[in-house]
């Protein structure tokens, strides 16, 4: 008799270990597909860094140290949102030119209070076309030597 419990609880737990396994297995293939970077403290990531690097006027410092680290396109976790920081040319081509289909703007809360529900950032399609090319044509050269 007892050794039919042994059994069964040996069995269970193997079951339990090779599910543990296989859920273990799953996550690391997926954070496979993420870029490199850290996500910091549960929550805070690095928000408090961020700001404090802003406080001090050295952002752009901070951005650059982290491009240093892990490259043009890193994760990251900022005012409680899991973001990625793309710099460079070919990333502000791929922002402002794909489609929404394959990137879709989603800024926090916290950005969206601040600069309004209509702000580029949060514009899509034709509206967003619209409203860069008339960005544009008040930031070329000629008009602005007008002004």
């Amino acid at each position: 008799m007892e050794s039919a419990v042994y059994t069964t609880i040996f069995l269970v737990f193997l079951s339990l270990l090779f599910l543990l396994l296989i859920i273990i297995s799953k996550k690391k293939k997926s954070l496979k597909r993420l870029p490199p970077g850290s996500f910091g403290i549960p929550i805070i990531g690095q928000s408090l860094q961020l700001l404090q690097a802003m406080r001090d006027n050295k952002g752009e410092d901070w951005i650059k140290e982290r491009i240093r680290k892990y490259g043009p396109v890193s994760k990251l976790n900022v005012f409680g949102n899991r973001s990625v920081l793309l710099h460079g040319p070919a990333a502000n081509k791929f922002i402002y030119t794909c489609d929404e289909k394959v990137l879709a703007n989603q800024q926090p809360a916290s950005i969206r209070r601040l600069m309004g529900e209509k702000n580029i950032l949060e514009l899509n399609g034709e509206d967003h076309k619209r409203v860069r090319g008339a960005m544009l044509s008040f930031l070329k050269p000629e008009a602005l030597k007008q002004s």
